[in-house]
């Protein structure tokens, strides 16, 4: 991962900026960050050691992936989803995913295999090394190669926005060994049926693969 340039796109940003954004999507994760946290660019500039510009910016791009939303007169705040929230975006991006495999070519080329199958490979890595920002982006990185597979630019993008757009109900996956371990497994096995040109199976372990986040943040915050 280029470490100024943001994943969701093209847009280049300065490395301090960057940093003060993956600081925040790690204490997301951590949960020292919860939905609807105010985050005042005070405190933020104290725990990051960053200027005012360089906290606003990073702000700016968390709004525009959908992370950040700013209420009318509360501020800054990490988007919480409601029930009927999670439902509709889950939807959304069950839609997309499906559309996108039955858009796959399989045969995969070898050439496009091997660049999931490595995409695969560095999650795992992340995840044995523990460092959660690299877990957290290189699980995006898997879903961009996977998906990607599609050949449909426009489609490809709608499920690296919503991949942005999840990432406050899907984040706590990333600090949960048990998440974890079963995303690396469901990695794995969307390699094997890729190789292996089952898109019945790809369809069902696209689906699958995203109901592990979903449901730890439905306990965490909606179940009470």
């Amino acid at each position: 991962m280029s470490k100024n340039r943001s994943d969701a796109s093209e847009v280049v940003l300065p490395e301090q900026v960057v940093a003060v954004i993956e600081a925040i999507e790690t204490d997301i994760i951590r949960s020292r960050i919860l939905p609807r946290t105010r985050l005042i660019e005070d405190h933020l500039m104290e725990d990051y050691a960053a200027k005012r510009h360089v906290v606003r910016a990073a702000l700016t791009e968390l709004q525009r992936l959908g992370v950040v939303v700013k209420p009318p007169h509360l501020g800054a705040q990490i988007r919480r989803f409601d029930a009927q929230g999670v439902e509709d975006l889950y939807r959304m991006r069950s839609v997309l995913h499906r559309a996108a495999v039955a858009m796959m070519p399989l045969p995969v080329p070898a050439a496009r295999l091997d660049e999931v199958a490595a995409a695969m490979r560095a999650h795992a890595e992340a995840a044995a090394s523990g460092e959660l920002i690299a877990i957290h982006r290189t699980n995006m990185a898997f879903h961009r190669a996977f998906y990607g597979l599609c050949d449909n630019p426009y489609l490809a993008e709608s499920i690296r926005l919503h991949d942005w757009l999840s990432f406050p109900v899907r984040a706590y996956g990333a600090a949960d060994a048990g998440a974890l371990e079963q995303a690396c497994r469901e990695h794995a096995e969307m390699v094997e049926a890729l190789r292996r040109g089952e898109r019945a199976l790809l369809e069902r372990l696209s689906e699958a693969h995203m109901d592990r986040a979903r449901r730890i943040y439905l306990d965490k915050f909606l179940s009470h």
